[in-house]
């Protein structure tokens, strides 16, 4: 680890600088070794920078594969940390800064999901929850390597996202400039021209130049508005819990929120579970599944089903009750609580579920490509014939 120091040498010259040690006890042997007499030393907060998902992903897979030989989390984790690791894996540069904050909060006595949280690694709540449940359920290995699989489709996903869109979107953001470009100069001025020659210019013309331009210079704007507006809700909510309370309910009302619901959903009958599994009761466990679905309004829904488990209802029937998520898994509870297999229906809910959340996102990467071309085109037929049919007129009044 990074620390910073200032001090003195033998002869009262004031020093500083950085130095590398495991902990802050031998930084400040080193440097009274050296003869630095240490005024202040801190560990270097700055390299604390959140890791990418692929780079969690490894990280989860090989202290996975390290956990289930048997070897300690400690040892684990020092061993990813060396540098003659695979520099490819979680032992890079952003990693390896990272892993050494966690394996001190690790030999401070702390669990390995409040180490990484704590470390800022730059867990979503799902992340945390699963690492959570799994320390308290003692599946951490077969835990880990779960994550680490649906970190690694869920950027597939994200990867496939991108890839559909970036022809679509340059199409779009091509046809736009165009667009732009003809109704601030080519437009007026062939108008401007036809009006000089003493042509009317025919209604449907002129509404189909109107909606163009209100497309371009009025719908355009404010989506671009709407996005930055968003943005920094989404930055209020990341500190206020209520603010995040308050946008998730406004997000789940939207259409096609039932998309959202269904990953939420897979991801609470993964981790409970989980937990169940390992021995936990379910009134104990739901809080930390509702935690990992990272939907505050689904979370907060769920905290009403436990507190009527804990008044004696039936988990099926208290969950059952939850909008949206509920319908969704209470059969497959209520199945599961009357043949004494609750963490197996549970399983199986939440391989259902990403099976049917996977072949929604693929039809809807295939159909968002077509559609956005199909905008882009009638919106350039709609003004290619708001300058045609004047012409048109010109041609049938020169005919007659």
């Amino acid at each position: 680890m990074t620390y910073l120091y200032k001090g003195y040498d033998r002869q009262g010259a004031p020093l500083r600088g950085r130095v590398e040690a495991p902990d802050e006890q031998a930084a400040a042997r080193d440097l009274l070794a050296r003869g630095v007499y240490v005024a202040f030393l801190r560990p270097l907060a700055a390299a604390a920078r959140p890791l990418a998902a692929a780079a969690r992903a490894a990280l989860y897979r090989e202290l996975g594969a390290l956990l289930a030989s048997g070897m300690p989390l400690d040892r684990a984790l020092a061993l990813l940390r060396d540098p003659a690791a695979d520099a490819g894996g979680a032992s890079s540069s952003a990693a390896a800064a990272a892993l050494e904050r966690v394996a001190a909060a690790v030999r401070e006595g702390r669990g390995l999901a409040d180490a990484l949280d704590g470390a800022g690694a730059g867990l979503a709540p799902y992340e945390r929850a699963a690492v959570a449940s799994a320390e308290a359920s003692a599946t951490l290995p077969d835990a880990l390597e779960r994550l680490a699989g649906d970190l690694e489709a869920d950027e597939a996903a994200r990867a496939s996202v991108r890839s559909a869109l970036a022809y679509p979107c340059f199409v779009a953001l091509l046809g736009l400039a165009v667009a732009g470009a003809m109704l601030g100069f080519v437009v007026p001025a062939a108008m401007r021209s036809l009006e000089a020659s003493g042509l009317a210019i025919p209604a449907s013309s002129r509404w189909l130049v109107g909606a163009c331009r209100l497309v371009v210079f009025g719908l355009f704007p404010l989506a671009a508005a709407l996005g930055l507006a968003f943005a920094a809700a989404r930055r209020r909510a990341r500190r206020d819990p209520a603010a995040a309370l308050r946008l998730d309910r406004l997000l789940l009302r939207l259409p096609g929120s039932r998309f959202a619901v269904e990953r939420a959903a897979e991801r609470f009958a993964t981790i409970l579970g989980a937990l169940v599994e390992g021995g936990m009761p379910v009134p104990k466990a739901l809080p930390v599944a509702a935690a990992g679905t990272g939907r505050p309004a689904l979370a907060d829904a769920l905290a009403g089903a436990t507190a009527r488990i804990r008044a004696g209802e039936a988990p099926a029937e208290a969950l059952g009750r939850v909008p949206r998520i509920g319908p969704l898994l209470a059969q497959w509870i209520r199945v599961g609580e009357a043949g004494g297999c609750l963490p197996r229906m549970l399983r199986a809910a939440a391989g259902r579920l990403r099976a049917r959340w996977r072949r929604r996102l693929a039809l809807r990467l295939a159909l968002l490509g077509p559609i956005l071309l199909a905008l882009v085109g009638a919106f350039v037929l709609a003004l290619a014939l708001g300058l045609v049919l004047p012409l048109l007129d010109v041609a049938r009044g020169i005919g007659a």
